[in-house]
């Protein structure tokens, strides 16, 4: 680790990998729970892999409206009060997803292997994979700051599901007009 804590955050969301992707998307209208396996080189100790294995509990997406009425438009012209009245009237296209996640220790292991990152990484992820898991992740990356790697999964994973979430939201209720994507 570097002596800039920014740094070194950026650094280790930028160096994960997803070796094994989930197979699903995050749950539209219930909590997901990813399981990780995170493999990670012991820069001080050669040869020495680290494999944590946990659980990401991933809220089901909310959907966030502005609240365009308590919004006062004091000082400004006509047009802007007449964009002010449009954006009212086509409220449902200004919704949002917000996601939340939780990080647990339950269900959290770690241990030492000796071997190669990357071939410590297909043995895992083959293990992975017989279990026919849908939400399994195996990931590489540092291993300090480690838990960034997970948040980094989680972000991605929000990105990767979005689109298919809003489809859901739409078919369940009209919360989204299409195109809203």
């Amino acid at each position: 680790m570097s002596s800039n804590p920014d740094f070194d955050r950026w650094y280790a969301a930028r160096r994960m990998r997803e070796v094994l992707r989930p197979k699903s998307r995050l749950e539209t209208f219930g909590s997901t729970l990813l399981n990780y396996s995170l493999v990670s080189e012991l820069a001080d100790r050669p040869g020495k892999v680290r494999v944590r294995e946990g659980r990401l509990e991933a809220h089901p997406p909310r959907v966030v409206v502005p609240d365009l009425d308590a919004i006062t438009a004091e000082g400004f012209g006509e047009e802007a009060r007449q964009y002010l009245e449009y954006l009212k009237a086509h409220e449902k296209s200004l919704r949002i997803l917000s996601y939340g996640c939780h990080l647990r220790r339950d269900n959290f292991s770690e241990q030492i292997l000796t071997g190669r990152t990357d071939a410590v990484a297909r043995q895992v992820r083959d293990a992975v994979l017989e279990r026919n898991d849908p939400f399994a992740a195996v990931l590489t990356g540092e291993d300090e700051p480690w838990d960034v790697s997970i948040i980094e999964l989680w972000r991605r994973e929000v990105v990767r599901s979005a689109k298919g979430n809003i489809a859901d939201l739409r078919a369940h209720g009209g919360l989204f007009e299409e195109g809203d994507e």
